[in-house]
């Protein structure tokens, strides 16, 4: 397995090198550890620099980001075995995707947030734009207010959510987590939320119809079929639930909130004929509004748009 770990600093980037650490991925995981000085010369004011500004700015930040690598290349080293470091320039999104992409790499790992001063109260731009266009499964970390101390980690499980849906995207998070040796060290949620149409009590109707009773159903044999694939795998503490709500993407937050999960894992499509060519609505409002990290699957054959 090969991850991409990209850093810059930022809270929210080391909380992604910690998640990376909690996970027990493959022995044979290989991690590159990647920092992008963005060509600032590209900008507004870059072309006013001089030629000895430049040299000298240059020279600061190339080392400012070699200190960074060297540290969290070593933070990394104590739950991978090999671990490299690749310092880059030019524009982030573009170069990460880029080496995502040269690499066949499985994951991108990276904060939900950068160093630039509006990405503190906003999605970076540098995040969203890598969720949709890297072309396999990114994992987007925050430093959430229920984030764990290192006493507490090595105490508590893992706790992923997987969000449901019945969708090939689906398959591929269920898939993907069959693949990691979580044995004990996970709780895994499996969850479908039924869309109900509440408009003048539409759902009323909606619940006794034969198509509703036939979906519900599906729904908790699919649920029942991911389970049991989970436990097959090894994957210990394992649990289904269904709810039902008017807004898919926020009962699937509520739950995560209530439950204290780690990580929400969702498909980068869902079973909408829009979502099966842009990001899919449900997994968009996770990555903007979820208070923890958000793992978005993308099985690598998936066109990124």
């Amino acid at each position: 397995m090969k991850i991409i770990s990209a850093v810059d600093g930022s809270p929210h980037a080391s909380a992604a090198a910690t998640l990376l650490n909690r996970i027990p991925f493959p022995g044979d995981t290989d991690v590159v550890v990647v920092n992008v000085l963005e060509d600032v010369y590209e900008s507004a004011y870059g072309k006013h620099l001089g030629s000895l500004v430049r040299e000298t700015f240059d020279e600061d930040r190339r080392e400012s980001a070699k200190t960074l690598l060297q540290k969290e290349s070593a933070r990394l080293s104590k739950a991978f075995a090999a671990v490299r470091e690749e310092l880059v320039v030019g524009h982030a999104a573009r170069e990460i995707t880029a080496l995502a992409a040269s690499e066949n790499a499985d994951l991108v790992a990276l904060g939900a947030r950068g160093m630039n001063a509006l990405e503190r109260f906003l999605l970076g731009s540098t995040s969203e734009k890598i969720v949709r266009h890297a072309p396999c499964s990114v994992l987007l970390a925050r430093n959430s207010s229920h984030a764990k101390t290192p006493s507490e980690t090595a105490l508590q499980s893992l706790r992923i959510l997987v969000a449901c849906d019945g969708s090939s995207a689906t398959n591929e998070s269920i898939e993907t987590l069959a693949q990691l040796p979580l044995g004990e060290s996970a709780e895994v949620m499996l969850l479908s939320v039924h869309s109900l149409v509440t408009t003048f009590r539409a759902d009323i109707l909606q619940k006794m119809s034969a198509e509703w009773r036939r979906e519900a159903e599906l729904a908790r044999a699919a649920l029942d079929a991911a389970a049991r694939q989970l436990e097959a795998a090894g994957i210990r503490n394992v649990s289904t639930r269904v709810e039902e709500a008017s807004d898919v993407a926020s009962e699937i937050l509520q739950v995560a909130e209530q439950w204290n999960a780690d990580i929400v894992m969702a498909g980068s499509n869902g079973k909408g004929a829009v979502d099966r060519f842009l990001l899919g609505s449900v997994s968009r409002r996770l990555i903007r509004h979820a208070d923890g990290s958000v793992w978005i699957v993308r099985g690598k054959h998936e066109p990124t748009t």
